[in-house]
C-alpha cells in the first residue's frame, strides 16, 4: 500500500503542535492522529477505522496499549512502531522518513535514555498515552 502524505514542518517535543508547510493551522498529537492514523485505527483508536475492513491485518486497538503491557504505557515501543523500519514486512506505513526533518531529544520515561526522536512521533505517542482504557478492576 502506498500512501501520499504531506511533509510536516515541525512540532513541540512535549506533544504540542505541528505545522505543515503552507498550512497555518497548528496540529497537536491528536491532530496528527486524525490525519495519519484514524482512517485505519478509528477516531477513538479502537482499530475500527474506515480502512480497517480493507486491510489484510486488522489495525490494533490503540486504547489497549498499556493494558497489553502490564498496565504501563510503552512509549518507546509506540514511537518505534510508528516510526517503522525500512524493509519491515508490515501493513503499517513507515512514518519515520515523513517525520524525520524535525527532531528533539526525547527521554524514555522507563529507562531514562535520551534519544534524538522525530517530534511528530513524540506528539503522537503523547496523545496515544491519553486515550488508554482504564485498567480493569
Amino acid at each position: 500500500m502506498i500512501l501520499t502524505l504531506p511533509v510536516l514542518a515541525g512540532c513541540a517535543p512535549d506533544g504540542g503542535t505541528v505545522t505543515r508547510p503552507g498550512d497555518d493551522a497548528a496540529m497537536t498529537g491528536q491532530g496528527l492522529f486524525e490525519v495519519y492514523c484514524a482512517r485505519c485505527h478509528g477516531d477513538a483508536g479502537r482499530g475500527d477505522g474506515v480502512m480497517a475492513p480493507m486491510l489484510d491485518t486488522a489495525p490494533s486497538d490503540l486504547t489497549q496499549l498499556a493494558a497489553r503491557n502490564g498496565g504501563k504505557y510503552p512509549a518507546q515501543d509506540v514511537i518505534a512502531r510508528i516510526h517503522g523500519y525500512p524493509g519491515q514486512f508490515d501493513v503499517m506505513p513507515e512514518y519515520g522518513p515523513l517525520f524525520a526533518d524535525r527532531t528533539a531529544i526525547w527521554r524514555d520515561p522507563d529507562t531514562g535514555a535520551a534519544m534524538k526522536t522525530p517530534r511528530a512521533l513524540v506528539a503522537l505517542s503523547a496523545y496515544l498515552s491519553t486515550i488508554q482504557a482504564p485498567a480493569p478492576g
